[in-house]
């Protein structure tokens, strides 16, 4: 009616909607002071339940002190096993292929090929309060494409069990049986330039009993095992090489102390004894006794830095007459450093005397040092990078240094899926005359499925 009335209908009827936009501004105004009033309350009692809900996959203890990027739980990620009644099984298959341009370096002509790689680890360990017992399965397998006769299939079976005295003391034991080999890249297997080198399997049986004890500040621990190494013969260039020859038995004893200056920092000290017999009559030459006595400290300095170093001596003696005792200096330690949460570097070194397999040696000194560097790009992607070094020294042979560059990723996909690639370079840079200086470059990608 007012549209029809001309141009006094129409500002009548604009004065009538400009009040009622006014009336409805002021009303909304009105309503939101209200609803304003009645939420902000609400909502400050929301904002600690949104934070939470905002960091509930980060909980507390992945921000602990000391906790690394591999460390660090995952909850949307991390397997979550299968619970049987008190216990709890976790297994994973992982699966992949890789190429190595250089699969036996002591060939002067370098051969290439591609490999199938399987792993399979999977264990049952109980969930007490009190005590545990658990068993585990592993192993590990590469397939050459065409040469086969390079190829090698490790496995392992344990057993172990813990009774705990007291709140701090403890007794254990565990037994483990393992299928292993030295690699072809292992100086003890590799013959003169041009020959044939093949990987050398072994088997193993360990027992191993301890106890720790706890008095106030003061940690008193042994440990004593039973080890059998027993070696596989082969067929090289067509001649028998008889590996069992070096079978031999390792009893050891380690005894340790540890004083807790205040959580987290503590001075260590410990004392290491090795007896070896061969069990072939005329290797009993070669038989040796070792002790080491170390000292040292296992130290959180602020959170960010932490150190654990031992230093000491070692020394082993021989049965065979007029062969010379190995002695020396003997340390091991770990530096840790953590700039942020996603980051985290590590510096290791050690120095050890090990059995040697060359018919030309019984030992080797051996000191290696370790550069890893993990980050976390994303909550699901990790990369890692590695150096490592090696040097042997045998006393009838000379010196062997290897030097190994190392590059992977991680991405897990969820709980269950995770994808891993790497690359790995290992170079000669030392070895004894008559001995080849080589370089390996490797390449590995597998999937892994874990329960």
């Amino acid at each position: 009616m007012f549209l029809r009335n001309g141009s006094a209908g129409k500002e009548t009827n604009s004065a009538a909607r400009g009040r009622a936009a006014s009336s409805s501004t002021a009303d909304c105004l009105r309503c939101a002071r209200g609803l304003g009033r009645a939420v902000l309350p609400g909502a400050v009692l929301l904002l600690p339940a949104l934070a939470a809900a905002q960091t509930q996959t980060i909980g507390p203890e992945a921000t602990e002190r000391g906790v690394t990027v591999l460390t660090r739980p995952r909850p949307d990620y991390d397997p979550t096993g299968v619970r049987l009644g008190a216990f709890r099984i976790d297994g994973a298959v992982e699966a992949g292929m890789g190429f190595s341009d250089n699969i036996e370096p002591s060939r002067s002509e370098e051969l290439s090929d591609g490999f199938f790689s399987e792993q399979l680890t999977a264990g049952i360990g109980s969930q007490w309060t009190r005590h545990a017992v658990g068993l585990s399965v592993t192993q590990d397998t590469r397939q050459y494409l065409q040469y086969s006769a390079q190829n090698w299939n490790d496995y392992g079976v344990g057993i172990n069990g813990r009774y705990d005295v007291g709140r701090a003391s403890s007794l254990n034991a565990s037994y483990n049986h393992l299928h292993s080999h030295l690699s072809v890249d292992n100086f003890d297997v590799q013959q003169q330039e041009g020959s044939l080198s093949r990987p050398v399997p072994f088997d193993s049986d360990i027992f191993q009993v301890g106890g720790t004890a706890a008095f106030n500040r003061l940690a008193l621990s042994t440990s004593l095992s039973y080890a059998t190494i027993r070696y596989e013969n082969e067929t090289n260039d067509g001649v028998l090489e008889r590996n069992s020859e070096d079978d031999y038995d390792s009893k050891s004893g380690e005894f340790r102390g540890e004083y807790s200056l205040v959580q987290g920092r503590r001075i260590v000290g410990l004392v290491r004894l090795q007896d070896i017999s061969y069990t072939r009559t005329g290797q009993s030459g070669r038989d040796s006794f070792t002790w080491e006595a170390q000292a040292g400290f296992d130290y959180d300095f602020d959170g960010v830095w932490q150190a654990r170093l031992l230093v000491g001596y070692r020394q082993r003696d021989y049965d065979e007459p007029g062969r010379k005792s190995l002695t020396g200096p003997a340390f091991e330690g770990q530096v840790m450093w953590m700039p942020s949460q996603l980051t985290t570097a590590t510096v290791a070194v050690q120095r050890t005397i090990e059995e040697s397999i060359r018919q030309d040696n019984v030992s080797y000194t051996r000191t290696a040092a370790r550069l890893t560097v993990d980050h976390e790009m994303l909550r699901n992607v990790i990369v890692t990078g590695e150096l490592r070094a090696e040097h042997r020294d045998y006393p009838e042979r000379g010196t062997v240094t290897d030097g190994i560059a190392l590059v992977g990723a991680q991405i897990l996909l969820n709980r269950h899926l995770a994808l891993n690639a790497q690359y790995q370079h290992t170079e000669r840079l030392d070895a004894p005359e008559g001995y080849r200086e080589y370089g390996i470059n490797e390449v590995l990608v597998r999937l892994r499925f874990a329960l």
